[in-house]
């Protein structure tokens, strides 16, 4: 089983601007994980299904494909 404290957490500000894309990223919002994308329109995070913005992310991970 994986748990939070086994994905490869990178803080926030050390995201790469190429993944600023669209891409839906495994983020980190006050006290859990949450399935974000960066809206280049409003600047800031939202989650892609509700379109709410994230304001607290502090952490970001890729989401990888099973292998």
């Amino acid at each position: 089983m994986i748990t939070a404290k086994y994905i490869p957490w990178e803080p926030i500000a050390t995201l790469p601007e190429d993944r600023k894309d669209g891409r839906r990223l495994l983020l980190w919002e006050i006290d859990v994980p949450v399935i974000g994308r960066w809206d280049s329109g409003r600047e800031s995070w939202e989650d892609p299904e509700s379109m709410h913005v994230l304001e607290e992310v502090t952490h970001w991970a890729d989401i990888n494909p099973p292998v």
